[in-house]
């Protein structure tokens, strides 16, 4: 057995030195292709060998290998196999034996350029760059290195990747925010309170004083005092009536003036006592008028920017059917001082459900003691 081993492997140079001249000259001189430790295995003629190097010329590969192959050319099937799946490539390779005694073939591809070149170019840049991670042999080893790597670098965090943290924080917050802004106003709006459909108007609160008859105004006296003549009426029947000023108020002039011709029931002039405050005349439907006397809160809204909040007047004449539509006229008593400026401004009304509208003064109340503190 020794005699046959020694023999093959002394004939081997001689039998390579004898090859003709027109044998390709090896594209792997060490330096230009050169080899990698990729897992990989190579069948030839039916046998299993295990690979041992691989460049984009040659392999080398180790296994049961007899004397007879030295010298020929092969079909060798080499196989990668991943998780899951195997690629397999056949190349034409030239067989020669590098060491006898552990059975390490050199195989020279004959077409290094040949259908195969593409995927096995691929794998092997793919190694030699780490994008193959699922390589049977290489996984584990290279998962424990970026576990190690990984607590070192764990606490070596980059700004740029905190900041870019912290933004994209900041920003699902706000989004959350602001979502639950717009469903909250939207129940808030829709549920909890009500908008008047109507325009109101900022009146004085004072009491009108109406034409008893049809006819014109002959005289008309702004600065009456109480029991003088505040104005008279030339009536169409002929007769003249005198009305006089009721109390020692302030009068404010409507549009009748000397002159002007009126029917019954049309105000001549409000008269205004010092104890009036104005009021928002509103049309509002039933519904919303039960809401103002069960003590809902009206919310103020002016054209200037302003914004109060008022109750259902305290008057006798505070709710008035008005129309043939079930609609009531209501005046809503400001808690805040509008300004004489603002007498006669349009307003608009939204009723509040005055439980709601508690819970929201006490919440604006806690900002505020938080802001101040």
């Amino acid at each position: 057995m020794d005699i046959d081993t020694k023999a093959a492997r002394d004939a081997a140079p001689q039998g390579f030195a004898q090859q003709p001249t027109s044998f390709p000259v090896l594209l792997d001189n060490g330096t230009e292709h050169p080899k990698t430790n990729i897992p990989f295995a190579a069948i030839i003629d039916g046998r299993h060998y295990n690979g041992q190097s691989l460049s984009l010329v040659s392999a080398t590969v180790s296994g049961l290998a007899g004397p007879e192959l030295e010298g020929k050319e092969r079909i060798a099937v080499l196989r990668f196999d991943f998780d899951g799946y195997t690629i397999s490539l056949q190349v034409d390779v030239r067989i020669s034996r590098t060491h006898a005694e552990t059975g390490e073939l050199r195989l020279d591809f004959l077409e290094p350029t040949g259908e195969h070149l593409p995927t096995l170019r691929y794998l092997l840049n793919s190694h030699i760059a780490g994008d193959i991670t699922s390589v049977d042999g290489i996984i584990s080893l290279r998962e424990r290195a970026a576990v190690a790597g990984g607590k070192k670098q764990g606490s070596q965090a980059t700004l740029g990747n905190f900041i870019g943290r912290t933004v994209k924080v900041v920003a699902t917050v706000a989004l959350s925010l602001t979502l639950a802004g717009v469903a909250v106003k939207l129940v808030y709006e829709r549920v909890f309170s009500k908008e008047v459909q109507q325009l109101a108007v900022l009146s004085t609160g004072g009491q009108a004083l109406r034409a008893v008859a049809s006819g014109q105004i002959s005289y008309l006296n702004l600065g009456a005092k109480r029991g003088e003549v505040l104005y008279t009426l030339q009536s169409i029947s002929g007769t003249t009536l005198s009305i006089n000023m009721p109390c020692d108020c302030k009068v404010l002039p409507m549009n009748a003036g000397e002159g002007s011709t009126v029917m019954a029931g049309d105000t001549i002039v409000e008269v205004i006592d010092k104890a009036t405050a104005p009021v928002v005349q509103a049309v509002v439907t039933a519904e919303q008028a039960k809401q103002l006397v069960a003590g809902d809160i009206a919310e103020l809204s002016l054209a200037d920017g302003q914004v109060a909040f008022g109750t259902l007047a305290r008057d006798a004449q505070a709710l008035k059917p008005v129309g043939n539509q079930g609609e009531v006229r209501a005046l809503i008593a400001p808690q805040a001082d509008l300004g004489e400026a603002a007498i006669g401004a349009p307003v608009s009304v939204r009723i509040i459900n005055r439980h709601i509208f508690a819970a929201r003064q006490k919440v604006a109340q806690w900002f505020d003691a938080k802001s101040t503190s």
